[in-house]
Order: C-alpha cells, then sequence, then structure tokens
C-alpha cells in the first residue's frame, strides 16, 4: 500500500497561493465594467436623434441636444451605481466604485457647464480661443459632455487593474480625436462619428463580459 503526503494547511508558499487565489477571484467578482460600457454604448447611441433633430432652439437658450448629455449621463451613472451595489450585496464583497461615480459626476457637471457657457456667451470665450497654450485643449472635442464617459473609463481601468478596459477607453478617446476624418466634425458630433464612439464602448463592453466569463469558467473548473 503506498500513501501519499499532502501539503500540510500551515504550509507559508500554500497560504500564500490560497490567498493569491481568492484575492484574485475577488478582484474578478468585483469586476462589473462591462455593464458601464453597455449602458454609455446606449447613451452614446441615444444621442443620434438628439443631435439630428435637437440642435435648433427658438428662444434663444440651450438647445435640446445638449440638455441630453446632463440628463442621460446622471440616469447612467445612478444605474452604474445601483449595479456595483446590488452586486456587491449579492456577492457579499465591497465595492470600490466610490471614486470612478465621484469622477465621472464631476466631470459631466463641470464639462457641460463650461460647453453651455460657450453657447450662451460665446464672446467671454472669444480670447481663450485665440490662438494661445489653453485652445488646444479648450477646443479639443474630448473637452464634451461626451468626452466625460472617456475620461471616467481610465480611472475605472486603474480602480479594475483591467488592461482591456484601458484599451478601450483609449480607443474611445481616439475616435474622438479622429473627428476631422468624419462628416460633420463638431463637439456632438454627426451621426458616423456616435457610431463609431458607440461602437468601441459596445465592443468593449461585449469584450470584457466574454472574458469575465471564460476566466470564471476557468477558475470553476480549477477548483
Amino acid at each position: 500500500m503506498t500513501t501519499h503526503s499532502t501539503p500540510s494547511s500551515n504550509d507559508p508558499r500554500d497560504l500564500l497561493a490560497m490567498r493569491q487565489a481568492l484575492a484574485r477571484r475577488i478582484h474578478r467578482e468585483q469586476r462589473g465594467a462591462w455593464f458601464a460600457l453597455l449602458v454609455f454604448a446606449a447613451v452614446r447611441l441615444g444621442a443620434a436623434p438628439v443631435v439630428r433633430y435637437g440642435q435648433g432652439d427658438r428662444n434663444g437658450g440651450l438647445p435640446p441636444a445638449m440638455w441630453y448629455w446632463p440628463v442621460a449621463l446622471l440616469l447612467a451613472y445612478a444605474a452604474i451605481s445601483w449595479f456595483y451595489v446590488r452586486r456587491s450585496t449579492r456577492l457579499g464583497l465591497g465595492t470600490r466604485i466610490g471614486p470612478y461615480l465621484g469622477l465621472g459626476i464631476a466631470l459631466v457637471v463641470l464639462i457641460t457647464g463650461y460647453v453651455a457657457w460657450r453657447a450662451l456667451d460665446p464672446d467671454s470665450f472669444a480670447g481663450v480661443h485665440e490662438p494661445s497654450p489653453l485652445a488646444p485643449v479648450l477646443d479639443n472635442p474630448v473637452v464634451s459632455p461626451a468626452g466625460t464617459i472617456g475620461l471616467a473609463l481610465l480611472l475605472l481601468a486603474r480602480i479594475e487593474r483591467s488592461w482591456l478596459l484601458l484599451a478601450v477607453a483609449c480607443g474611445y478617446l481616439a475616435s474622438m480625436l479622429s473627428v476631422g476624418d468624419l462628416p460633420d466634425p463638431s463637439p456632438w458630433g454627426g451621426f458616423p462619428h456616435i457610431l463609431l464612439e458607440s461602437g468601441v464602448l459596445l465592443l468593449g463592453g461585449l469584450g470584457l463580459v466574454l472574458l469575465q466569463r471564460a476566466k470564471g469558467a476557468n477558475g470553476r473548473a480549477v477548483a
């Protein structure tokens, strides 16, 4: 009869391996950026009819297209917050989504306020938008309500330690910078530009879903 020695549960190497495996599982379970990407893809695509039919305002105020962004983005962040809190409660794990939500909402308020002010009082920005060090920044398509999506996703990629999410965020911002290569270049974007940006977010979200499911299946198989 042959006996096999089993590793002691007090072996430091075994304990370290178990701790690392548990940490990886917790990080995987905490990730939910795919939901944020899909929500923002819907928000970006939903801007198409608003931009197409809501640019004018006979009363001289803000056009409906500009009202769309703060409302849609704040609702999106509310949905993302609900998703992360509900998921953390169901799994019994904490959530680190707070800094991301805070940055995202702050960017929405600041940049939407800037865009609205520029639309209502363009003369106050005449000197700033002349050739100056600030002009390339303030005239950049990324400095728009739609651009806040990509800027906040950079922080979420850091929080979730996801290289794929970082690539999606960079791809989204790069698609905004390609505005000059598409018809109707403007900070609000025409339909081809909206389709490109929402497509990047949609494909990124689906990619994260498939990757997370594959890792979950591998983890269960190993266990």
